[in-house]
């Protein structure tokens, strides 16, 4: 059993309790600052068909896969809310639901997110009241961070585990997506007047 449970989706391993799928939200700085961005695409298409391989291309946490392309590639951080230092720890397979939780302001942006607290609810067991909590903590959570503009992103996991080597460009890449990420967000939610949205916080507030 213990040789298996690498290969165990999140919600059936015995030594994981839940939540196995919860938002998880990037600051507002580092939008569009990922892999994809950083490396040349032969070493990002590496590092993500690794990743499949790996699940067997099935869902690292509910053992699923999509209809139409059975999994994506997520990269997981982690957030020094001190030194605001972002940290590559991996990458791995998610299914499209389960990647669409994950990435909520997205699906937020796309009004999916009653889909998405719905199969927070099947994944983890939980009641809706409880699906939304915890989507609202990753908002407060997001609007904390996205206070900072300083935050800096660290991929050495991918350099040590892959020996790939970042893009002279990647920095100037990143920003530009950043830039357009943002500028969307301001075209999408600029005009809603009163109505409360994830990206008024950073625009409209002080």
């Amino acid at each position: 059993m213990e040789a298996l449970l690498p290969f165990v989706p999140y919600r059936f391993r015995p030594d994981r309790k839940p939540p196995y799928l919860r938002p998880w939200m990037v600051p507002q700085a580092l939008w569009g600052r990922n892999l994809r961005a950083l490396l040349i695409k032969a070493d990002w298409d590496r590092i993500r068909k690794d990743a499949y391989d790996r699940s067997g291309s099935r869902c690292r946490v509910c053992g699923g896969r999509g209809p139409k392309w059975p999994v994506e590639a997520d990269e997981g951080w982690q957030y020094d809310d001190t030194t605001r230092v972002q940290t590559l720890k991996g990458v791995i397979s998610l299914c499209p639901d389960c990647h669409a939780v994950r990435h909520w302001g997205k699906t937020m942006s796309s009004g999916r997110q009653n889909e998405a607290l719905a199969w927070m609810c099947e994944v983890n067991g939980w009641t809706r009241a409880e699906a939304q909590r915890c989507a609202d903590d990753a908002m407060d959570q997001w609007h904390d961070r996205s206070r900072f503009q300083d935050w800096k992103c660290d991929i050495s996991w991918a350099v040590k585990t892959y020996g790939v080597t970042p893009i002279e460009e990647g920095d100037a890449i990143a920003e530009e997506r950043n830039q357009s990420f943002v500028q969307k967000a301001r075209e999408q939610y600029g005009s809603q007047g009163n109505h409360s949205s994830f990206i008024n916080h950073l625009f409209y507030e002080s």
